[in-house]
């Protein structure tokens, strides 16, 4: 098992780099078709009445074209000389609805590689949405955050496990990932006072990925004096995790996406890769 078709969302210049490396990475250990993608709106007719509007729309225009060539250059760069096949695709679309042109493309890939939104970007509200794509894709989402470099992923892997369809889903997603591992720890993290089902729905899916040839060590760990969330980044650094792989926990109504709390806080605040299936 492997992913042969993997996409890769490069949705601002500064941290091309930073998503690129990891989907290289990965498309290079499963010989896969890497397909890189920059979607963007266009600059719509200025109104008859709006002064100088023509030229501060084609300075717009302008300033989009010289971002999208220069993310294509970064991705020719990176990709030249590598083992396996790079495509690129520049989408430029009528509307400010990118979420839905980015779904659109993913739903033929094995696995989609985005950015982790920045707060401190003025274009995430429309352009940083990695984790709405976890939650309406359909497709497995690679999510890169945004501080930092991660060329290496993938050898010390951290589950958090919580017995159920989303993290099922991403567990079983992740395969071609845990199957190359060096080490996979399956973490569950029980909120202070309810202990659940213990460590029984942990050892189960640690028995059912021993079947894969995995061997995994189960953790537990009580959150008594944080949050589930906190807990879980805290024991990713204790644990020297380089990747987390979760499931999303969320609910689309009328196209707007909400979070679970867990996923809200790990989205918003996460310190190594992480892998999200919904």
């Amino acid at each position: 098992m492997s992913y042969k078709t993997i996409l890769v969302h490069l949705n601002d210049k500064r941290h091309a780099e930073a998503i690129l490396e990891p989907a290289i990475q990965l498309a290079s250990r499963h010989g896969s078709h890497l397909i890189g993608l920059h979607a963007y709106a266009s600059v719509p007719a200025p109104p008859t009445h709006l002064p100088y509007g023509a030229e501060v729309l084609s300075s717009i225009a302008s300033a989009q074209r010289k971002e999208t060539e220069e993310i294509a250059a970064i991705f020719s760069r990176m990709t030249a000389n590598q083992p396996f096949v790079a495509e690129w695709r520049a989408e430029k679309h009528p509307h400010v609805d990118l979420t839905a042109v980015v779904m659109d493309q993913s739903h033929s890939a094995d696995l989609l590689v985005a950015g982790q939104t920045d707060p401190e970007w003025d274009a995430s509200p429309w352009t940083g949405f990695a984790e709405q794509l976890a939650l309406g894709s359909g497709r497995p989402v690679l999510a890169v955050p945004y501080v930092g470099r991660y060329a290496e992923i993938g050898r010390n892997v951290v589950i958090a496990w919580k017995a159920g369809r989303e993290s099922a889903r991403a567990v079983f997603d992740a395969l071609p990932i845990l199957e190359q591992a060096d080490q996979v720890q399956i973490l569950e993290v029980n909120e202070d006072g309810d202990r659940g089902n213990g460590p029984a729905t942990g050892t189960s899916i640690a028995a059912s990925l021993a079947r894969h040839g995995i061997k995994p060590t189960v953790r537990t760990s009580i959150a008594a004096d944080i949050s589930v969330g906190d807990d879980i980044l805290s024991r990713l650094a204790d644990m020297g995790a380089d990747l987390l792989v979760m499931g999303a926990y969320g609910r689309s109504r009328m196209r707007e996406l909400v979070f679970g709390g867990v996923t809200r806080h790990i989205a918003r605040h996460m310190t190594v890769p992480t892998f999200l299936s919904h």
